[in-house]
């Protein structure tokens, strides 16, 4: 990389030391001017800008070489002798140019601005050694400069990586999971096909082109892990038609979707394993399943509640152990809403199930 190449990309630094170059140079004038001030004597404001200002920019203007030296060749690489040879043999050139860019543009300045001279460069020898201590230290203050923003940019670096390898990591775990729960309702609406297929070869037709549908609704949404909300109803309507194939008259499922919430965004296929939770219990037990699903937006967050009259949860038992549609929901919203969700589970007092799930509302990008 070349130094022009370095300056390019690193243009932020070079303007900060541009900016803090800047104040320097007023605050040493400052001091300067309130010293003439205070002894009564006449400003010499020519001398002092000549003086402060080559003294202050040649420094800001050694700030990108001495970077790209730093970069060049790292003080912490091995071997650490030869690198501190060749840092104090650097500091020691750093030193001699500055001090003579910086007496050598004086004189011209002071020619043009009409300052004598007179004995201002009388034993420059003790001057280059004076001025080198100050460029020693200077030198090292810049590599520690280099240091803290090479620090700071790689941990904004290393932040972003780690922000970039999180969001890829909940995107293949989500991933992971729809897959396990596409093959788990596909397998269940398979074998609802083969029960009908013989008996009623009409209806199993109706219902392999409503699963065709629906499997083409689910991979057109695959690459996202979520969707506005009248998609996701879609989906379970298109759902719903399979399992009426079947079920008929015996299934009836209500919506109750508030204005208010259509504009949000919900996990692709919330509704579908937790309907399915309904009919397959529903059924066991009573040979009908009446579900409601229900959306609404109250505040910030988005309340969803999917409720049956079947037999409910039975004491003691747990979400986890309700089977793999709720256990794969309650994993999804984890991953896409860590600590900003909620998912209960709790028996109605008229007889059945309601689940309630509570997460941020979004609207669509």
């Amino acid at each position: 990389m070349t130094i022009i190449q370095y300056i390019k990309q690193n243009r932020t630094e070079v303007i900060i030391a541009f900016l803090i170059g800047l104040l320097l140079f007023f605050i040493n004038m400052g001091i300067l001017i309130a010293e003439d001030i205070a002894e009564g004597v006449p400003i010499k404001w020519t001398f002092y800008i000549i003086n402060e200002g080559t003294g202050t920019f040649i420094g800001v203007a050694s700030v990108p070489f001495m970077f790209y030296f730093f970069s060049l060749y790292p003080f912490e690489e091995r071997p650490f002798f030869t690198n501190l040879l060749r840092y104090l043999g650097v500091s020691a050139v750093y030193g001699l140019m500055y001090t003579s860019l910086m007496y050598g543009s004086r004189i011209p300045l002071y020619h043009l601005a009409d300052i004598p001279i007179g004995g201002k460069f009388e034993g420059l020898s003790y001057r280059y050694l004076m001025e080198y201590f100050k460029q020693f230290s200077t030198f090292w203050l810049l590599y520690i400069v280099h240091r803290l923003v090479q620090e700071s940019k790689i941990r904004r670096e290393n932040a972003v990586k780690a922000a970039e390898l999180e969001r890829l990591l909940v995107q293949s775990e989500l991933e992971a999971l729809q897959m396990r729960l596409n093959p788990h309702f596909f397998f269940n609406t398979l074998n609802t096909i083969s029960s009908l297929i013989y008996d009623q070869p009409a209806k199993a037709d109706q219902l392999i082109t409503h699963l065709g549908d629906f499997f083409r609704k689910v991979l057109t949404a695959q690459d996202k892990a979520v969707h506005p909300i009248p998609e996701e109803i879609r989906l379970t309507k298109q759902y719903i038609a399979i399992m009426k194939g079947r079920f008929e008259e015996k299934l009836q499922v209500d919506f109750c979707i508030d204005k208010a919430a259509e504009q949000a965004t919900t996990p692709i296929l919330l509704f579908q394993p937790l309907v399915e939770n309904a009919i397959q219990y529903g059924m066991k037990h009573k040979n009908t399943c009446h579900a409601k699903i229900s959306v609404n937006r109250i505040s910030d967050q988005l309340h969803c509640k999917v409720e049956d009259d079947g037999p409910g949860m039975a004491e003691g038992r747990f979400p986890q152990q309700m089977g793999i549609g709720l256990h794969t929901v309650m994993s999804r919203l984890e991953r896409l809403y860590p600590d900003q969700h909620q998912f209960s589970l709790q028996n109605k007092e008229e007889g059945g199930l309601s689940i309630e799930i509570k997460f941020p509302y979004h609207a669509p990008v």
